[in-house]
């Protein structure tokens, strides 16, 4: 496989945008839009977040705003997010998020703790007397329960997840600040909107991913080439690849050699390519991690490209006032006929 500077440009510029010439270890970057945690939201382009019901449902509500606002490919907007059902004139097909958030404070004694002071120095400002002092302490605990549900234009549910998530913090009288009630739930918060902003949207990720070093086994005339190859991910990777590429030619079934290109093949998107080298790595090395998250992070991509076909897709027209039409036409031609 040839890899040619334009066409490696072309298909990760995001990741050269990004991603510095040189990197600190061994790496190759890898650009690439992994699918959203639902596929039923895929087919929907302008999202209306309307009120939250609870105590925590009006800041629920602000930030998952704010987080479905900030999902984007390639620098655009995956969704139009709003904050009422005003739809304007050529906007996408739209659902309706809704839902309830509570949050739950609870501050319960949470036994003492001990802590040793000078009472008393000499004229040296040498300490020669401790006195040991005990303070209460008490556990604070944060639970914050809710749910979101999203509905589309024919009311019916298309997706609904509930949470539950609880935070603890100790703190004892001796010290000079108490943990925040707010804070807690604010992050709470603005976790849980995160998650189902994940499972709404794709996310765009720019990554540097490890090649393998090891040259065990490896035959001594491809050591040399391969330590080089190693060192060009710092600067030029496509040439990395190609060099990668020509050892795994040079000697087929080798762990390193087959992962590396196989590597190569995810970055340019030779996705197929790239699944069969991380197979092959399974087979060589049953069990091990690194060819299963590759191969994990291009079910993914695959997964996200249908996603983004069904939500980019021109919408479909009435065919059912067309078909009725039809029918009618039909009708009459048949009736004119008889006659």
């Amino acid at each position: 496989m040839k890899y040619l500077s334009k066409s490696i440009a072309v298909t990760t510029a995001v990741a050269a945008s990004i991603i510095p010439a040189a990197v600190s270890a061994e790496t190759l970057p890898v650009s690439a839009v992994y699918a959203a945690g639902q596929d039923a939201p895929s087919e929907f382009q302008t999202l209306v977040v309307e009120r939250f019901d609870g105590n925590e449902g009006a800041k629920f509500a602000l930030e998952l705003r704010n987080a479905l606002s900030r999902a984007r490919i390639d620098g655009e907007n995956y969704f139009e997010v709003r904050r009422d059902s005003g739809l304007g004139e050529g906007e996408g097909p739209a659902a309706w998020i809704n839902g309830t958030a509570f949050s739950e404070v609870e501050r319960l004694p949470a036994g003492t703790t001990e802590e040793r002071k000078c009472v008393r120095k000499d004229a040296d400002k040498k300490c020669v007397e401790y006195r040991t002092y005990t303070y209460s302490c008490r556990e604070l605990t944060v639970r914050l329960t809710g749910e979101v549900q999203m509905l589309d234009a024919r009311d019916e549910l298309v997706y609904d997840r509930g949470f539950s998530t609880t935070g603890s913090q100790r703190y004892c009288r001796n010290q000079s600040s108490v943990p925040s009630v707010s804070d807690m739930v604010t992050g709470m918060v603005d976790r849980f909107a995160w998650e189902v902003r994940r499972d709404l949207a794709p996310i765009q990720r720019n990554e540097d991913i490890r090649v393998l070093e090891s040259r065990k086994d490896m035959e001594k005339p491809l050591r040399k080439p391969f330590k080089k190859a190693l060192k060009l991910t710092k600067s030029d990777w496509a040439a990395a690849c190609a060099e990668f590429d020509r050892l795994n030619e040079a000697q087929p079934g080798h762990i390193t050699l087959t992962f590396n290109a196989g590597l190569c093949r995810e970055v340019v998107g030779d996705l197929e390519g790239a699944v069969e080298l991380y197979q092959r790595t399974l087979e060589l090395e049953p069990g091990k991690d690194y060819p299963t998250a590759g191969l994990s992070r291009i079910a993914s991509r695959q997964r996200a490209e249908e996603q983004l076909a069904i939500h980019y897709a021109e919408p479909a027209e009435e065919q059912y006032a067309s078909g009725e039409e039809g029918d009618v036409e039909s009708e009459t031609a048949a009736s004119g006929a008889a006659q």
